[in-house]
């Protein structure tokens, strides 16, 4: 029911009398006019939930970051990985020996670029404190990434074929909405923890479909990226996910922290006991990120996050705002609009 149009469908839902959901209908619309999220939290704690209502908050977040997109991979090294892709598509030889990093990214941006251009060696000349080596905070349980001095290793094991299987027959898409994404990751859960936590360092290639083919022309880091967050939805399915995706979440900094926390957000709109606590740990991460006091790729990724969790302060939306707009991002325009 999703149209191309999703303003003037909600319009038309929230005028129309027969329609049971229409307060949800209007909450969308102002979210979407205001970025608002206690309007979206409104519609899932609709009095009478039910598949509808679900399709409004997926019309209310669609085309928004993590609500129904993954932000697209913005380290410099992956930006170049997809320039060599792009160039090589257009048959143009490229032939790359090393790459060389004025300061240290994400072991998952550096995966990714290798997958796409080749097993090249990167040099990465400077580790600005704090250092990205370092968790955020105490090392956890649970890891996926060690160093060996400079260079980033897994942690864990690689993962089964099966296991990729698994990850190529949920995630070839992105999810209509989170609370769908979270139904569609199920299979992921049956895998056993050490799978999924070999997915994430590993990062095995895409499905070999179209869709993805054609965007090996152009953007083939996006699949690594989106993998992350579909392997973290189906941890939400184990018993250990509380610890795991805290433990992922404040590790060394890469895309699973985003990634873990995206889940951790789900959870709070599933499940509103939780919601106080992942708002603090959203929180949190977003501090840590502006407080680095140098280049952190995965800040801008954090403040789309904060401003989607359940509990998110005025505060909290200032503070991402500022961080957005220090990237170029705009808050959306309030438009005057009337229901009658």
């Amino acid at each position: 029911m999703i149209t191309e149009d999703v303003d003037e469908e909600l319009r038309r839902l929230a005028k129309d009398r027969k329609f049971p959901h229409r307060e949800a209908a209007r909450r969308g619309l102002r979210f979407r006019s205001s970025g608002d999220v206690a309007d979206l939290v409104a519609i899932v704690d609709d009095p009478h939930p039910c598949g509808m209502t679900e399709v409004v908050f997926a019309m209310a977040g669609s085309t928004k970051p993590w609500l129904n997109w993954v932000p697209m991979p913005g380290e410099s090294i992956c930006l170049a990985a997809n320039q060599i892709a792009a160039q090589r598509a257009q048959g143009e030889t490229v032939d790359v020996r090393r790459i060389v990093q004025s300061a240290a990214e994400p072991p998952s941006a550096l995966v990714a670029a290798r997958k796409v251009v080749g097993d090249v060696e990167v040099e990465t000349r400077a580790f600005p404190e704090p250092d990205i080596r370092v968790p955020v905070r105490r090392p956890g349980k649970y890891a996926i990434w060690r160093y060996d001095g400079v260079r980033p290793v897994p942690a864990v094991g690689e993962p089964s074929a099966e296991a990729v299987a698994a990850l190529h027959a949920v995630g070839e898409e992105t999810w209509p909405s989170l609370l769908s994404g979270y139904l569609q990751a199920a299979p992921l859960g049956e895998l056993a923890l050490d799978e999924l936590l070999g997915l994430l360092a590993h990062l095995p290639g895409p499905p070999d479909t179209q869709r993805w083919k054609n965007l090996a022309r152009s953007t083939p880091t996006y699949w690594y990226r989106l993998l992350g967050p579909w392997v973290c939805l189906g941890m939400l399915h184990h018993a250990a996910r509380r610890q795991v995706l805290l433990d992922l979440a404040f590790g060394v900094e890469d895309w699973v922290c985003d990634a873990a926390l995206f889940a951790l957000v789900t959870l709070a709109y599933r499940e509103p006991q939780h919601r106080r606590e992942v708002r603090d740990l959203v929180r949190a991460r977003l501090d840590a990120a502006v407080s680095a006091g140098r280049v952190v790729t995965i800040e801008e990724s954090l403040a789309h996050l904060m401003l989607i969790t359940p509990g998110c302060t005025a505060s909290d939306h200032a503070k991402a705002r500022g961080v957005l707009a220090r990237h170029g991002i705009r808050a959306p325009r309030r438009r005057r609009w009337m229901i009658v």
